[in-house]
């Protein structure tokens, strides 16, 4: 299993799906693009959207001080695409992003990776909010992620990562010189952004799976393996 796009084309149709820090509804207009009426959509964020799509169920929450507000073992794919930076406990996160996900489920989580510490702050476009240091955005609380990093918490908690690697794109390596020349010519931020990130894997992501036993929100275990 490569990316996230797989993970929608692993579910069976009527999978219910949560997107954790779902502003902009970034999972739902995704999925309805891959497989069109095929998943049920849920979302959880700090902030209340202005409007809510049609047949999408929201819930308001703070997750630095209050659990995901969904019952055990709800989901067939549970999405966490950079939360887990912003919140003081992240590893208590991604316990509840377990227990909601359902025996057998997919958990899919991106977060910066230690790369995004290699690059300098934004140094232009400020209003628009665009990162290109770790370091840009002031509600980053936690450390960055590294693939081991998650493919460790995963085992620590008892469940099976499938893939960790970082986001990169061969396409935005071969091109980044031109790109780059053409983002500083343009003050193009959003396009620098995406080109940065995609070329030196700014971000790590873990696909993980719930074993078809574990009900409910899995035990932290830590151990050493044997070497």
């Amino acid at each position: 299993m490569k990316s996230l796009e797989e993970c929608y084309k692993c579910l069976p149709d009527n999978s219910r799906i949560l997107d954790v820090g779902c502003l902009g509804f970034e999972q739902m207009h995704f999925g309805q693009k891959l497989r069109p009426n095929s998943f049920s959509y849920f979302g959880v964020d700090y902030c209340k959207p202005k409007e809510i799509p049609l047949n999408f169920e929201f819930k308001q929450a703070d997750l630095n001080k209050e659990n995901i507000p969904f019952l055990d073992d709800q989901f067939d794919l549970v999405v966490a695409k950079h939360i887990i930076e912003h919140l003081k406990d992240p590893i208590a996160m991604v316990g509840e992003l377990f227990r909601v996900c359902k025996p057998g489920g997919f958990l899919y989580i991106e977060a910066p990776s230690e790369r995004s510490l290699l690059m300098p702050g934004m140094f232009f476009s400020h209003d628009k909010f665009f990162s290109l240091s770790f370091f840009d955005d002031p509600t980053h609380f936690s450390r960055p992620w590294t693939p081991q990093s998650l493919y460790r918490l995963t085992k620590l908690y008892s469940c099976d990562p499938l893939k960790v690697d970082y986001q990169y794109s061969l396409k935005h390596r071969l091109c980044f010189p031109f790109v780059f020349l053409f983002c500083l010519l343009t003050k193009n931020g959003k396009l620098l952004e995406r080109s940065i990130w995609q070329t030196i894997g700014w971000a790590s992501y873990l696909i993980a799976k719930k074993p078809e036993h574990l009900i409910g929100k899995p035990e932290f275990n830590y151990y050493i393996p044997e070497r």
